[in-house]
């Protein structure tokens, strides 16, 4: 039932919110980092089927609806401007109160930090391994509409 509610919350109210974003930060990018993020779950849950936990936090358990949100929300802070929007993404997704009825305090907490990592341009490791996929997933390139702007 959770999983149902939180993809309507992300395709009707989410994903719509980047319809005033930057050429290269519209519904479709928003859409494709969420594609992105579950097929590396998808991959990881392959590859871990297969080979023995390396203990890199790669094995840890991951849940399939933080994950999603966390792609879903990761550019909402362009809202305020590029310059620090990974950091307003990690505010706006802390004071939402539709995310404090479905996820936990600790749980929103990863959300809004793997917003805040997912940045390109940041200077430091991903906090979580849903920090790192997003990452990833972020750094799908369409190069007809990015304008030379870093996510």
């Amino acid at each position: 039932m959770r999983t149902a509610e939180i993809d309507t919350y992300i395709i009707e109210e989410i994903v719509p919110m980047y319809k005033c974003f930057d050429a290269a930060h519209r519904e479709d990018h928003a859409l494709t980092v969420i594609g992105q993020a579950m097929q590396l779950l998808d991959d990881r849950e392959e590859w871990l089927a297969t080979h023995p936990c390396q203990g890199d936090g790669w094995s840890e358990p991951i849940d399939r609806d933080v994950l999603k949100m966390a792609a879903a929300c990761h550019d909402l802070g362009l809202v305020n401007g590029r310059d620090r929007h990974h950091l307003d993404s990690g505010m706006i997704i802390r004071y939402d109160p539709k995310l404090k009825s479905w996820f936990r305090p600790e749980e929103i907490e990863i959300i809004a930090q793997a917003a805040e990592d997912h940045r390109a341009s940041g200077k430091s490791e991903p906090r979580s391994i849903y920090g790192k996929i997003v990452a990833e997933a972020d750094r799908v390139i369409d190069t007809e509409t990015l304008s030379g702007s870093e996510s």
